[in-house]
């Protein structure tokens, strides 16, 4: 176990900690815990608080003083290791589980690091965040070295990015899958969170590595142009012969498992990096990701699908996705995160409004919000009124299912692969995949 600590909560006797500048200025507070709980030094931007001065270290740069430290005590794991990063608002998660198989299925032992779970050859383990926090990155990297992996897929979030999560992590390759609203609660600004994802595409991070970016979209077209001095491959889809097939889609003369437009975009960028990588695809003709367009029921005619999809772009994909399998009524249930982005719930209710049939408001992860009031903001986007409200997610679900005829769809979005919902600060056991079971 190491002694480096950026999380005062795991803080013992001995440690040093670093005080990693917080949004809400809570860094001192957590510096103040960890010297009490024992910390032998504190390495912060801060002064010294009157007392503490000879456990206290002022660095300019608490992020690169970290990388520094760790560096030295935990050596450098990921240069054992070929690792590969996507990044993007959706689509992250698809194409690393395409990834990780089309690795596997060329004899490399990898490792994983998704917003599902995170693998370390075929030992799972639960993700508490999509990029895990610096430190624990450097003792998954070290597990998974000693475990024998020589492959490293990882999604790569804004959040990871900006903190300087992933600072000194040699990239052999970096794919962007595309940039649409979301994260706003945190980045402020398009562009800020546009700068944030074009991190991941400098020297510091890619070096010498490939960047295969999807062109397809005005973000995406802005980073391959502005990435005029490195190795990269701009991907379109507009030179690709595409089918919808009853199994999923046909890219050229590759069969995908995976339906959708929006998965023709994740499944280029993949095919084009294997490609690139001299590598093997015939894994993706059985590929499948928990929560991403998961068909759960099928049965008289009718779907019930669990998606992920929770910025309005996702959910747009979705529900276009859906159309395209659809003969009857398209139906959908969703709701938006409580604590998040505000802005884009409108958005997302202008999108099931403009393209589902039937629809049912409900609640997501309201977390410490009044989750009436997260309905009433998703339904100023819906001017039709052509929805039900069902703060109740359960209930929702059940009510959407019992409506469902003949060559109908349903959609149960915004949780995907999540296993529980988050009210008030209270973490309780969901499943959208069973509640969907139960309905029927």
């Amino acid at each position: 176990m190491s002694r480096l600590k950026d999380n005062s909560k795991n803080v013992v006797a001995g440690d040093i900690f670093f005080a990693i500048p917080c949004s809400d200025g809570s860094e001192k507070a957590h510096a103040l815990e960890a010297l009490q709980k024992g910390a032998s030094s504190i390495v912060s931007a801060l002064p010294a608080p009157k007392g503490s001065e000879d456990k206290w270290a002022q660095v300019n740069d608490v992020v690169f003083t970290r990388y520094l430290f760790a560096k030295e005590e935990l050596g450098n794991p990921f240069s054992k290791l070929n690792c590969y990063a996507v990044t993007g608002s959706n689509g992250k998660t698809s194409c690393a589980f395409m990834m990780n198989a089309i690795l596997r299925s060329a004899g490399k032992k990898t490792a994983l690091l998704s917003t599902i779970y995170n693998l370390i050859g075929e030992e799972k383990e639960a993700a508490s965040l999509t990029t895990p926090g610096f430190l624990a990155l450097y003792e998954f990297a070290a597990k998974a070295a000693e475990a024998g992996c020589t492959e490293l897929v990882m999604e790569v979030s804004s959040h990871a990015l900006a903190q300087g999560r992933v600072m000194g992590i040699p990239y052999k390759s970096a794919l962007f899958t595309n940039l649409s609203h979301d994260h706003l609660d945190y980045h402020g600004t398009m562009e800020n969170y546009y700068q944030a994802k074009k991190m991941l595409f400098t020297s510091e991070l890619l070096g010498t590595g490939i960047g295969f970016i999807n062109i397809d979209n005005s973000y995406g077209n802005r980073l391959y142009g502005e990435l005029f001095f490195r190795d990269r491959v701009g991907v379109s889809k507009k030179q690709l012969k595409v089918e919808n097939t009853e199994t999923g889609i046909k890219i050229d003369d590759v069969n995908v498992s995976l339906f959708g437009e929006h998965n023709v975009e994740n499944a280029m960028l993949i095919i084009e990096w294997a490609k690139e990588m001299d590598l093997p695809i015939d894994a993706l003709e059985k590929i499948s990701v928990p929560g991403r367009f998961e068909v759960v029921w099928n049965k008289d005619g009718k779907r019930a699908i669990v998606d992920y999809a929770h910025t309005p772009d996702a959910l747009e994909r979705t529900l276009i996705a859906a159309r395209k399998i659809c003969t009857g009524n398209l139906l959908v249930v969703f709701g938006c995160g409580g604590d998040r982005d505000k802005t884009k719930r409108p958005e997302m209710g202008a999108v099931a409004e403009k393209l589902a049939d039937k629809i049912w408001l409900t609640s997501d992860n309201p977390r410490t919000e009044d989750p009436e009031q997260i309905l009433n903001d998703v339904e100023a986007g819906m001017p039709a009124n052509k929805h039900k409200r069902q703060a109740d997610r359960r209930a929702a679900i059940k009510e959407a299912a019992a409506a469902l005829q003949g060559g109908d769809v349903l959609v149960v979005a915004g949780k995907g692969h999540e296993d529980y919902q988050i009210l008030g600060k209270e973490k309780i056991h969901f499943s959208d995949q069973e509640e969907l079971l139960g309905a029927f």
